[in-house]
């Protein structure tokens, strides 16, 4: 079967388990990356993007605090980084105190899952490691979380988690707290 980004019917190809651990994302980081995915363009138009993560492991949950978009060659179908560049951002990340903890990409369409290719991109998944998948180039923002494809590196292998455990696990951390 040939997979089409315009065919968002696609059957699931990764099992679906809840996702492990806490994820704390602060909503600083999230509107970074909300402005830097529409910066993925080309003369053709809209792109595919690729943005990091950054943040700090705790024993008992993960605290990503920062958005990084690395140099990446990019088209309206794909979007790749090289390993000079990763290397780069963990660098800059590691300067500030932070490390690379998760990736979000961008597919064209409204399917969030990974395609066959993503699932071997991701340069050194570990353990516990966060792959969000934002639909429509991310033109229309990344909130709920539970609306991205959220996948996960689970016992060696990437797994999609289900939208509860999503909504239980990973937390929008307030930028600002006005309590008067």
């Amino acid at each position: 079967m040939t997979t089409s980004w315009e065919d968002e019917r696609l059957p699931a190809r990764l099992p679906v388990r809840p996702l492990e651990g806490r994820f704390a994302l602060s909503d600083a980081a999230l509107s970074a990356a909300e402005s830097l995915l529409p910066t993925f363009r080309g003369p053709d138009g809209d792109h595919e993007g690729l943005i990091y993560f950054l943040g700090v492991e705790r024993p008992r949950d993960t605290l990503l605090v920062a958005a990084a978009a690395p140099d990446a060659d990019h088209g309206p179908r794909w979007v790749r980084a090289s390993q000079a560049a990763i290397l780069a951002m963990t660098q800059e990340a590691h300067r500030n105190g932070l490390a690379v903890l998760s990736q979000l990409h961008s597919h064209p369409g409204g399917w969030t899952e990974h395609s066959v290719g993503d699932d071997d991109k991701v340069l050194m998944p570990f353990e516990g490691m966060l792959s969000f998948v934002a639909p429509h180039y991310g033109r229309f923002g990344l909130r709920p979380i539970d609306g991205l494809g959220v996948h996960q590196w689970q016992d060696g292998r990437w797994v999609a988690c289900g939208r509860e455990s999503i909504r239980d696990g990973i937390r929008v951390i307030p930028s600002k707290l006005d309590l008067r």
